[in-house]
């Protein structure tokens, strides 16, 4: 029998309506259409995008502290970087006096800095850095002048580098008195910045200074604010210097004067510290030597055969000078000094006999556990008839 013309119209009608309902679905992601066209039987399969190529760490890394020369004049220089942004400070070796330095590091290793404040600029570095070195060279141009510069990472050693940075400051008197000797107050100080230490923390606390430029005083900042005041009229310095280093350890004399227009200057404390430079810690007693024995005894029967300077001084009074915290650590031994002496012995001030780490070892001075003992690492204690003053004659053994 043959359909009637109703029943092949609702079969178009309901054909009809299908399609357009495919029609409207939603639209594949683009995402879904690459998978979609990925089969095992497509001829090739797209690739999609990877993440932006990162820059070559080896090619901008930016070392603790650079050690280097602008126009042939020997300079130290500190950086930070944050993001695109490069920063910091470098000083001239004669001067030891902080520049900062503010631009920025691409990518490809360009380095753009101005030197100076922002609002009086006083110079700019242009270069690019070493992929093999990690060095920065390139050219300062100054307003008059310019030429190439040059900057070499300084790298850890178990002797630091050191560089001196310096600070002075002067006042006229504001009221002077008529006669008065001192007509104007000043204030100098030289301090030691190290490079080369194995921990960065350790290094920025050991200076105590990081990657910012540091314009006033860092020795003694409440000596300074006097000559701001300058009500009398006075003089200062304060000074550091490195007595020596070895084996990740530096021992640092700091020492000064001031002068109040009196008959003789006095002298500033004086100390002497030997510094961990793993940790950034003094180096105390109670790191060294086994609690409950105070070798000073002994130390000032050794003082007191030196007799340093031709100032004869008996035990009892040279005991009176030394204290068992009182001590650096050199590479043969303790250095045991006097301090607190009177005026006119004053230049006594950190002299003082050093007893071997061997003698130390042998009577059982020196900790076994001592967080220093590599000082004394590969020394054998000394034999039953060495005596301590073995190494103290005349004024040998004195520092």
């Amino acid at each position: 029998m043959r359909p009637s013309w109703l029943a092949v119209a609702l079969l178009f009608s309901l054909v009809f309506s299908f399609a357009l309902s495919c029609s409207r679905a939603a639209p594949t992601s683009g995402l879904a259409r690459v998978a979609a066209s990925a089969t095992p039987g497509s001829p090739a399969s797209p690739t999609l995008p990877g993440p932006p190529a990162l820059p070559d760490p080896a090619a901008c890394w930016i070392a603790a502290g650079y050690r280097g020369a602008v126009l042939g004049l020997p300079v130290f220089v500190r950086l930070a970087r944050d993001g695109a942004r490069l920063h910091g400070r470098y000083f001239y070796e004669r001067t030891g006096i902080d520049i900062a330095l503010d631009g920025a590091l691409s990518d490809d290793g360009t380095l753009h800095l101005v030197e100076g404040p922002a609002s009086s600029p006083t110079g700019r570095f242009d270069g690019a850095c070493e992929p093999g070195s990690g060095a920065f060279a390139g050219r300062w141009q100054g307003a008059k002048t310019g030429g190439d510069f040059r900057w070499v990472p300084v790298p850890p050693g178990e002797t630091p580098v050191v560089a001196i940075k310096r600070f002075s400051i002067t006042h006229p008197v504001k009221d002077p008195v008529p006669d008065a000797r001192l007509t104007r107050c000043s204030f100098r100080e030289s301090r030691l910045e190290l490079f080369g230490l194995r921990d960065e923390s350790v290094e920025r606390t050991v200076n105590r200074q990081g990657a910012e430029p540091v314009l006033g005083p860092v020795l003694d900042a409440p000596l300074a604010r006097g000559v701001e005041r300058c009500e009398e009229g006075s003089e200062a310095e304060v000074t550091q210097r490195l007595v020596g280093a070895f084996r990740e350890l530096a021992t640092i004399a700091t020492q000064g004067w001031i002068d109040g227009g009196g008959a003789h200057p006095a002298d500033l404390d004086f100390g002497r510290t030997t510094l961990d430079l793993r940790t950034g810690h003094p180096v105390t007693a109670n790191d060294v030597f086994v609690p409950g024995l105070d070798p000073i005894a002994r130390v000032a029967a050794c003082a007191a055969k030196a007799t340093p300077f031709d100032a004869q001084m008996d035990a009892d009074e040279w005991r009176s000078h030394l204290d068992v915290s009182q001590f650096d650590l050199a590479e043969d031994g303790v250095h045991f000094y006097g301090a607190s002496f009177p005026h006119v012995m004053a230049v006594l001030a950190g002299e003082g006999p050093v007893i071997g780490y061997d003698v130390l070892l042998r009577d059982g001075f020196l900790r076994t556990d001592s967080p220093v003992k590599r000082a004394w690492r590969g020394v054998d204690a000394a034999g039953k008839s060495k005596p301590w003053c073995a190494d103290v004659k005349g004024d040998a053994g004195w520092r």
